[in-house]
């Protein structure tokens, strides 16, 4: 069996082809003529998708990102690394231009909807009273009982979302170690359905997307999952025909161990409004903040000090609330005024998401809380101009305002603040 990640074949580019290889995203490209006849170096004015011909007969695209350079010539093999792997599924897909559907599944996909909950459980032996470990039988629920299907507007145009579940099998590797039966993977998905198809070239966009609002859920950057392609046939069902490879930087792979995710099953039928947030391009900037790997799920540097800040100056900038202006102008709280009695206009938007928008602090708490909001404050000044930092309790209160911010995030997505603010103490502990 060829690795999805290694492999030769051939690239046609510009009328033009190519030997080739791939290994691990480095793509070697050589050119097919008689020999001693050399090209002119050209420039890729921008990302363009190559497509190609794999050794065992499958069709395969790379993407060739701006700005790479190569030689049409039979003396010199062009190199790059392309950040996107495209390869079908079969010898029968001869077409990958295009996708009706793409879906995102595994790894940190089945932290937000657990693929346990298709499961089943049900005695082997009937004349056994109890369930256990020795008379135990494992059966799939229908998609009835823990699917879902909503109609979402993505990237403008309307389609389908849809969460299902499915047990994945490597018919290569269908016993296990001790030779009994290997039952599969259960996987969740989230699959995306088309009207209309959708170029390849949308594909970086469309993974973004979603990767985007993955992170959200997951509270972290070092997130993971699996992406596929479909094409619809006649009877408007969708095909799997390939598979999408995304080059990553190597590190740690997201734990739900040390910080809960939040769940699709949460958000109810808010679930696409909170994802159509993430592909309009006014939710991303927010994430900078989020740790990239779980040694820093619990900790906080002075990058996202400033990070925070600026989500809580374009989430103001977003909020839809009547009148803000002239109830920020009407903020005249002493803690947010400097020596010489100037007001400090980034306090008073943290103040007014917190108190007016999320009402997040209870009566007894809102003193204190004016405080740590003029600390936090200070502190991203004084890393700004002074370049110093004096913590105190500031590290501390980070965690509070990280959650404030997704209390407004959710709140965008028409989820009502009393369930926000219970996802948000759930997720980030209270």
């Amino acid at each position: 069996m060829i690795d999805k990640h290694n492999f030769a074949g051939y690239i046609k580019h510009l009328e033009t082809q190519y030997f080739c290889t791939v290994s691990d995203f480095v793509v070697k490209m050589l050119y097919i003529n008689e020999p001693g006849i050399s090209g002119l170096e050209k420039v890729v004015e921008e990302d363009k998708y190559l497509f190609g011909v794999s050794e065992n007969n499958c069709c395969f695209a790379v993407l060739m990102p701006k700005e790479s350079r190569y030689v049409a010539s039979s003396c010199v093999a062009y190199r790059f690394c392309t950040p996107i792997l495209v390869k079908a599924k079969s010898p029968k897909i001869d077409d990958l231009a295009y996708f009706d559907g793409i879906e995102f599944y595994g790894d940190t996909v089945n932290k937000i909807f657990d693929p346990r909950q298709a499961v089943k459980h049900s005695k082997a032996d009937p004349e056994v009273e109890e369930i256990s470990l020795e008379n135990i039988a494992l059966m799939f629920k229908p998609y009835s009982d823990y699917g879902k299907e909503y109609d979402i507007v993505f990237d403008g145009q309307e389609a389908k979302i849809e969460c299902l579940i499915y047990r994945h099998i490597n018919l290569a590797e269908q016993r296990n170690e001790d030779g009994s039966i290997s039952l599969g993977a259960l996987n969740s998905a989230v699959r995306i359905k088309f009207d209309t198809p959708k170029s390849l070239e949308l594909l970086k966009r469309y993974w973004l997307m979603f990767n985007d609002f993955l992170v959200f859920l997951a509270g972290r950057q070092n997130i993971d999952f699996g992406v596929r392609l479909f094409h619809k046939n006649e009877s408007d069902s969708f095909l799997h025909i390939a598979d999408s490879f995304f080059r990553k930087s190597k590190g740690d792979i997201y734990n739900d161990k040390i910080q809960k995710t939040i769940q699709i099953d949460e958000l109810g039928d808010k679930f696409p409004k909170l994802f159509k947030l993430f592909t309009d391009g006014t939710t991303s900037s927010f994430l900078r903040f989020l740790p990239e790997n779980n040694k820093m799920a619990n900790r906080i540097s002075d990058v996202d000090v400033l990070n925070i800040c600026t989500a809580f100056e374009i989430a103001y900038g977003l909020d839809k609330t009547d009148d803000k202006e002239k109830i920020l102008n009407n903020i005249d709280e002493p803690e947010f005024k400097g020596k010489k009695g100037n007001r400090s206009i980034l306090s008073m938007k943290i103040w007014f998401l917190c108190h007016y928008v999320a009402n997040f602090f209870p009566e007894d708490k809102l003193s204190e809380a004016k405080k740590s909001i003029a600390n936090f404050v200070k502190l991203r000044n004084d890393i700004t101009h002074n370049g110093t930092i004096g913590w105190g309790n500031s590290g501390l209160f980070s965690r509070t305002l990280i959650k404030v911010l997704y209390v407004n995030i959710l709140l965008r997505a028409e989820v009502d603040k009393e369930t926000a603010i219970k996802i948000t103490e759930r997720k980030w502990g209270e």
